[in-house]
């Protein structure tokens, strides 16, 4: 993603990590995905929400680079 993009995202990220509450509200990984979700592989349901189980089978490299936490596409919170 390109700098302005991601120092968006950076913000974002570093505003909710600081407004969780506990672990289970509190974002502490994330990716700009390239490739919007996937009508055609069942990434999205008719009505419009995202099928978690198709995307973590179809995406599950992304997921892993997530969990990893090596790749510097991953965004961090900087206060964490």
């Amino acid at each position: 993603s390109s700098p302005p993009v991601r120092a968006f995202f950076q913000e974002l990220v570093d505003r909710l990590y600081a407004q969780g509450t506990g672990s289970s509200t509190r974002i502490v990984r994330a990716l700009v995905l390239t490739r919007p979700p996937s009508l055609d592989l069942g990434e999205i349901t008719d009505k419009g929400s995202i099928n978690q189980r198709a995307v973590l089978t179809h995406r599950k490299g992304l997921v892993e680079m997530l969990y990893a936490n090596t790749d510097p596409a991953v965004i961090t919170p900087a206060a964490k």
